[in-house]
C-alpha cells in the first residue's frame, strides 16, 4: 500500500504567534536570518587545495564537520516585555552553540538552549502525541477523499491513532492515507536553532550581534612564481581559496582568513543533529514480520534501515549537482587582499565583501610581488656507500625580507614554479609546497630535478669500532659533481649521516656551514661542462 505523509503549516514560522508557549515562555519573538555577517575563517594546519577538492567528491567526506570559521551576525531583534523567548534561526549549519556570545541586547538571559531535533517524518509524529492533526483518506477505487480529526497516541515506532473513539494504525484502513499538521512542534526545523530566555522590563526592537564557532568552511593558500633567469628574480602570486561545504551561505560578507597554527580544542565541534526513523507497522502482522511492504522497515537481524534517506539540516544537493557546486571555482581578482596582525597569527582582510556560498569555492588573490630576487642551486645528499650518478635536486632558495623585494608573511601553501620555454611562453618547471613563513625566514622549494647536473658517491674508506657498547662509524667518501650546462652551478651537497646521533666532520676538502635546514652543508661551484670534487670525512656513534 502506498503512504504519502504531507506535512503542511497553516501559519508562517516566522509569525511569532503559532508557536504554542512553553511553561515558561509567555511572549516569542523569531530572528529568522541576520541582516548582516562577517565571517573569518581559521586553520589549524596549511591545506592542500588539490587535497581538499579531491576529498569534496566523496560522498560521505564529512567536510561540513571540519574547519573552523567565527561569524559575527548583526540580527535585528523583536525583544517582549517581562519573560520571553527569542529564536535564532538561519544559523550556519555547522554552528558550536556553546561558543554562541550575544551582546547588544538590554535584558537579562536566562538561559539559552540550542535545537537539534530534525523534522523528518518521525520526529513530527513523535513530537506530535497528544495533538489533533487530520487524516485524508482517499479510496482508491472511486478516487473519493473523507477528512477525520484524529489524535495522535503513538509515534514514530508504528503510529496509532484515535479516530472517533477507536484506536487505528496508520496506513491500515486499506486506503491512500496522509497526515496534515496544521503546525510544526516546538523544538522541531529544518537547520540549527539557538533561543534564549530574556527577562526585560519593557519591549523594544533592537540591533544585537550574535557571534560563535562553525565548521565547514576552510581556506588554503596557493602561489604561482614565474620564474625569469635573464636577471634572476621571479613574479609571485598568491591566492586564497574560500571553500564552505556548510548548506549556509553568507552573502556580500566581509570576510577575513587567520595564518598560523591554531591550538583547537577537541570539545569544538557542532552537535550532531538527533535523526529518527519512522516504523508504521499493522497489527497482527507487524507483530510477527517485517517489511510488510507498507513503509521503511528493520530488518531484524542486524536492524538496518531500509526507509528512504534523511538528510541533515535540511536537504543538500544530490551528489553529482554537488560535486559540479564544488568543482565551481569563483575568481576575484580585481584588488590585493589586506595584510594584518592578529597576536602572533596574521591575519588576510579580503579587499571588498564578498558572498561565501553554500557549497563553493572561491580564490581571492592576496599576494602581489614583481621582481623578487631568487638563488637557484643544486642540491643532493652524500651517501655512506658507492653509489650510480643520479640527477641533482633543483632547488629556488627565496629571502623573505624586503630588500629581497619581499618581507611579507606568507601562509603555508602549494607553489607552481613557471619558465619561459624559449618561445614566448611559459611551461611548468615544477611544484612544491612549505610551511607557514614569517618575515626573515628562509623560503626553499625543490620543484623537480636536473638531468644535466649530477652526482656520484666513491666509498673511499669504512671502519668502525665498539666500546662500552657504543658504536662507532668512520667514513671516508669522494664525490664528484658534473656540469652539463653551459653556465656555471652551484650545488649543495649534505651529508645523509648528519641526522643520526654523534656526527661530527673528521675532515674536508671544502668548508662546510650550517644553513637554514640546521644540518652542515658543504657547496661548490661547477664550472659550466666541468666538474667538482668533494672529499669529505666523518663518524657517527650508535
Amino acid at each position: 500500500m502506498r503512504r504519502l505523509l504531507a506535512i503542511t503549516t497553516a501559519l508562517s514560522l516566522l509569525a511569532p504567534a503559532v508557536w504554542a508557549p512553553t511553561a515558561w515562555a509567555q511572549t516569542e519573538s523569531v530572528s529568522a536570518r541576520p541582516d548582516g555577517a562577517t565571517v573569518v575563517i581559521y586553520r589549524d594546519r596549511p591545506v592542500d587545495t588539490v587535497a581538499l577538492m579531491e576529498q569534496s567528491r566523496q560522498r560521505w567526506s564529512r567536510l561540513d564537520r571540519q574547519g573552523l570559521a567565527l561569524i559575527v551576525e548583526t540580527r535585528t531583534v523583536d525583544l517582549p516585555a517581562g519573560e520571553g523567548i527569542i529564536r535564532f534561526r538561519g544559523l550556519a549549519t555547522g554552528v558550536v552553540p556553546q561558543s554562541a556570545v550575544l551582546e547588544g541586547l538590554p535584558a537579562h538571559v536566562v538561559e539559552r538552549n540550542a535545537d537539534f531535533d530534525l523534522l523528518s517524518p518521525a520526529s513530527l509524529m513523535e513530537k506530535s502525541v497528544g495533538e489533533v492533526v487530520r487524516v485524508v483518506r482517499t479510496n482508491p477505487a472511486t478516487g473519493e477523499q473523507v477528512e477525520k480529526a484524529a489524535v495522535i497516541r503513538a509515534g514514530a515506532q508504528g503510529v496509532v491513532l484515535e479516530i472517533d473513539g477507536r484506536f487505528e494504525a496508520l496506513d491500515c484502513s486499506g486506503q491512500t492515507e496522509r497526515v496534515v499538521f496544521d503546525r510544526i512542534p516546538e523544538g522541531l526545523g529544518d537547520q540549527p536553532t539557538l533561543s534564549v530566555r530574556t527577562r526585560a522590563e519593557r519591549a523594544g526592537r533592537h540591533t544585537v550581534t550574535l557571534a560563535y564557532l562553525t565548521t565547514g568552511l576552510q581556506w588554503s593558500a596557493d602561489y604561482v612564481a614565474r620564474l625569469d633567469p635573464t636577471d634572476g628574480t621571479l613574479d609571485l602570486t598568491g591566492w586564497v581559496t574560500l571553500a564552505n561545504f556548510g548548506g549556509t551561505g553568507f552573502p556580500d560578507a566581509p570576510v577575513q582568513v587567520v595564518a598560523g597554527t591554531l591550538r583547537k580544542d577537541e570539545g569544538t565541534t557542532p552537535v550532531e543533529p538527533l535523526v529518527r526513523y519512522q516504523q508504521n507497522q499493522c497489527w497482527p502482522q507487524g507483530t510477527t514480520t517485517y517489511g510488510n511492504g507498507l513503509g521503511p522497515t528493520y530488518k531484524e537481524d542486524r536492524a538496518e534501515y531500509n526507509g528512504p534517506p534523511v538528510m541533515l539540516f535540511g536537504p543538500p544537493a544530490p551528489a553529482p549537482a554537488l560535486e559540479m557546486a564544488l568543482r565551481e571555482v569563483v575568481v576575484t581578482g580585481s584588488r590585493i587582499a589586506r595584510q594584518g596582525e592578529l597576536g602572533d597569527y596574521k591575519i588576510y582582510t579580503l579587499p571588498e565583501p564578498t558572498t561565501v556560498a553554500a557549497r563553493q569555492t572561491k580564490q581571492v588573490r592576496f599576494l602581489e610581488r614583481e621582481g623578487v630576487a631568487y638563488e637557484r642551486v643544486y642540491r643532493a645528499g652524500v651517501m655512506n656507500a658507492d653509489e650510480e650518478a643520479h640527477p641533482m635536486g633543483v632547488v629556488v632558495k627565496l629571502r623573505n625580507e624586503e630588500g629581497a623585494g619581499l618581507g611579507v608573511a606568507l601562509p603555508g601553501g602549494s607553489v607552481a614554479v613557471m619558465q619561459p620555454d624559449g618561445a614566448g611562453g611559459v611551461l611548468l618547471a615544477g611544484q612544491d609546497r612549505f610551511e607557514d613563513k614569517g618575515v626573515g625566514l628562509p623560503v626553499r622549494l625543490t620543484f623537480g630535478e636536473s638531468p644535466d647536473v649530477r652526482v656520484q658517491t666513491r666509498l673511499v674508506k669504512s671502519d668502525s669500532s665498539m666500546r662500552d657498547a657504543v658504536r662507532t662509524q668512520r667514513i671516508e667518501v669522494e664525490t664528484t659533481v658534473t656540469n652539463a650546462r653551459s653556465e656555471p652551478v652551484r650545488v649543495e651537497l649534505v651529508a645523509d649521516a648528519a641526522m643520526r646521533r654523534g656526527f661530527r666532520i673528521l675532515s674536508q676538502s671544502v668548508r662546510s656551514r650550517v644553513d637554514d635546514t640546521g644540518y652542515p652543508v658543504w657547496t661548490l661551484s661547477v664550472p659550466a661542462n666541468g666538474a667538482a670534487t668533494l672529499k669529505a670525512g666523518w663518524l657517527t656513534t650508535d
